[in-house]
């Protein structure tokens, strides 16, 4: 056999920090993990907003003239964003990414290790949570993380499709237009801004973020049109148009309600289109069907978990956010999450309400006993305790006091994340 094929058990990887140099291993490891290869300019795009120190890889001491890429066999790693907690403040939160493990290294403990060292960074840094979105939902509730937001896909029936005389005098007389998209890029990111400002789980997009997501590389058009970009004072949309008649939204944002009414508008009106689709932009609470004289024109095609929270500093947490009314509880939370040094158990005090809380450790007896990832499928106000709770994952001898403070949990807005990551 040559000696370019390693053989025998699987052998102990070494854990250390990514380089740059590291990109183009990472490159290969990726494809082969989630089964897509990358083009040059999005991997370009992707080598923009890559943090090195934020990477934990895995290394297999290579074998005589194995491949460098062959060495790398694990990985794990997070983008920094700012997150907005319900309430209005803003969060610096680490968005987990990158992970996958060789299919030879599987079920040997080395996605522990490697979520592990990378949470204990993000300890260490002061961050009170981390979030991701995952390809299977299977994987992080055992790692303390917990589903707060749903992602909805629509697909709507131009022809259908008319807006009610309340939405045309709620959208006014400002129309959307069609801009280069260039052109406007500032427009974007000034409105994108307000928007999260506003929304629960918003997460906010640097400079090297927009070079990518307006990059309107070939990969991204997967056979669709260009990018088109519809902006209004408030709000803007971009989508594309595949063949047949099928306009895709890629990102619609609107600061304003009147923004929203105005661009959906635009968007119904486009010639040659038969049908709008949507997803991560339409969540359950969208005021879309209420716009047109036919709801019905509004299908759902498609409800799936969206963004998952995992908290890492319980108190600091849940003091950061505001509650929807007053709540005076003392909450038991377990962390059995298994990540070595990161362990989020803690038994707190919460007093809180519109106008802000506080957190602290306490001795008392609790009120409410319950997992990090179920606190987690909370934090944002999306997930009431109510379905946790006749669940089996959280506990309470009284039922008023679960009933607060479901009602207090929840956001004035349907949280969105809108950043996919």
């Amino acid at each position: 056999m040559s000696p370019s094929v390693p053989t025998g058990a699987p052998v102990e990887p070494v854990l250390r920090r990514a380089t740059r140099d590291d990109l183009p291993a990472l490159r290969t490891f990726d494809s082969r993990a989630f089964s897509a290869t990358w083009g040059d300019p999005d991997f370009a795009g992707f080598e923009g907003v890559f943090e090195p120190e934020l990477f934990v890889l895995a290394l297999e001491p290579a074998a005589a003239g194995l491949a460098e890429a062959d060495a790398l066999v694990g990985g794990a790693g997070a983008y920094s964003f700012t997150l907005t907690a319900p309430g209005g403040a803003r969060l610096p939160v680490p968005g987990v990414t990158w992970v996958g493990v060789a299919l030879h290294q599987r079920r040997r403990g080395l996605l522990r290790r490697m979520l592990a060292d990378l949470h204990a960074g993000f300890v260490a840094g002061g961050a009170p949570l981390a979030v991701l979105t995952a390809s299977e939902a299977t994987i992080y509730g055992r790692f303390g993380y917990g589903a707060a937001t749903t992602d909805r896909s629509v697909r709507v029936d131009r022809r259908r499709a008319r807006l009610t005389p309340a939405a045309e005098a709620l959208a006014g007389p400002e129309v959307a237009r069609h801009a280069t998209t260039a052109a406007v890029r500032g427009h974007l990111a000034a409105v994108h801004e307000r928007w999260c400002a506003v929304t629960p789980g918003a997460l906010t997009r640097s400079g090297a973020w927009w070079d990518w997501l307006l990059a309107d590389t070939a990969d991204q058009r997967s056979g669709a049109s260009e990018l088109f970009t519809l902006v209004h004072p408030d709000g803007y949309a971009t989508y594309r148009v595949s063949e047949g008649g099928t306009a895709r939204v890629v990102d619609l944002v609107a600061a304003t309600p009147a923004a929203h009414a105005s661009l959906w508008r635009s968007l119904l009106a486009l010639d040659l289109v038969e049908e709008v689709l949507a997803s991560r932009g339409v969540p359950l609470g969208d005021p879309l069907p209420h716009l047109l004289a036919d709801p019905r024109a509004v299908a759902t095609t498609a409800v799936q978990d969206g963004v998952w929270v995992r908290l890492l500093d319980v108190p600091a947490a849940l003091a950061a956010r505001t509650y929807a009314c007053e709540v005076d509880v003392v909450l038991e939370v377990v962390d059995d999450g298994g990540l070595g040094g990161v362990d989020a158990s803690a038994r707190v005090r919460l007093r809180g309400g519109p106008d802000g809380a506080e957190c602290t450790r306490t001795d008392a007896a609790a009120d409410v006993r319950l997992g990090v990832a179920a606190l987690g499928a909370t934090y944002l106000g999306g997930t009431r305790l109510g379905p946790l709770a006749r669940a089996g994952l959280v506990e309470s001898d009284d039922p008023a006091v679960l009933a607060r403070l479901s009602a207090a949990l929840l956001g004035e807005r349907e949280p969105q994340y809108g950043t996919s990551f």
